[in-house]
């Protein structure tokens, strides 16, 4: 009798999804192949399914015009940009389904059982973090060393010791009534701490978040210099949610020790243009990297 509610519980924690709604908010990138894989894996689970990829108002939304060709595939252009944090409330209200799988559209899938393993995942939970891989290998690139450096803390043995502060939008599956109660908040109009946030509303709704390893594959880096004016654009956005943020950020947490604060701050001024300069280059330095953002996130003014 034991050993057949043991049985019992397991099964009652293993779910069993037959429907899908793959949702792909776009800006710029040019993703047919990446549907095209994720259609050929649903059609071989077997499972009704759709997938609506969304461009945000980019300018060449003609580009990826061929998803809507494809069996069970919409694509659909806004004529205005609004921001990730928009558009993904938009895909979640547009889809037909319980279960919405979440990618971003300059990912790769490397696994030929990706969408398998999200439907069968063991754990009952409203939400799934599948987490990500870096791929190629680019030490001249600035942003693919700093993902690079993070790997170990991508793996899911990492981020669930923080389910909610280790959230990241790449790569998720909600159920539909979950992110229609808790929606992204769309105050960001640009991409960056979008998640945080939402992280932190899943954990104050007590909404339960498990991280899973069935990663996608980051293959598309910017250059130096556009992916540090992207690193500015982000720390002032952290900067004008500070206080939503607080608690959720490593950078505003240490922003709060008024002494080393002082002496980053001042010492920032004097170097800004040096780092910048090493940064934009070709053999930047993770270290001064690191040193960037706290200067830079410091000297931003109220």
């Amino acid at each position: 009798m034991v050993f057949s509610s043991l049985i019992r519980t397991f099964a009652a924690q293993i779910m069993t999804i037959k429907t899908l709604s793959i949702l792909i908010p776009t800006y710029n990138d040019l993703c047919i192949i990446l549907v095209d894989n994720l259609r050929q894996q649903a059609e071989t689970a077997g499972i009704d399914y759709e997938i609506i990829v969304a461009d945000d108002g980019s300018p060449h939304p003609e580009q990826n015009q061929a998803i809507g060709k494809f069996p069970h595939c919409t694509y659909i252009m806004k004529e205005k940009n609004e921001g990730s944090a928009a558009t993904r409330n938009f895909l979640a209200r547009q889809s037909r389904y319980e279960w919405l799988l979440f990618l971003d559209s300059d990912v790769s899938i490397a696994h030929i059982n990706y969408i398998s393993k999200y439907l069968s995942c063991e754990y009952k939970a409203d939400v799934i973090n599948g987490g990500i891989d870096i791929g190629g290998c680019y030490p001249d690139y600035l942003r693919w060393r700093y993902e690079k450096k993070a790997e170990p803390a991508h793996r899911a043995s990492s981020r669930q010791t923080r389910p909610y502060r280790q959230f990241r939008s790449t790569n998720f599956m909600i159920r539909k009534k979950t992110m229609l109660q808790i929606p992204f908040d769309e105050r960001f109009k640009n991409s960056g701490y979008e998640d945080v946030l939402f992280g932190k509303a899943l954990e104050q709704a007590h909404v339960q978040v498990v991280h899973i390893d069935n990663p996608v594959t980051m293959t598309s880096f910017e250059d130096n210099r556009q992916f540090m004016e992207k690193t500015e654009r982000n720390l002032r956005t952290l900067h004008h949610f500070r206080h939503e943020l607080e608690g959720y950020s490593g950078i505003i947490n240490w922003s709060k020790r008024p002494l080393p604060a002082f002496l980053l701050r001042t010492t920032f001024r004097l170097l800004d243009n040096v780092l910048r300069k090493n940064l934009c280059g070709r053999h930047p330095h993770l270290l001064l990297y690191n040193f960037y953002r706290m200067g830079y996130y410091l000297n931003i003014r109220t």
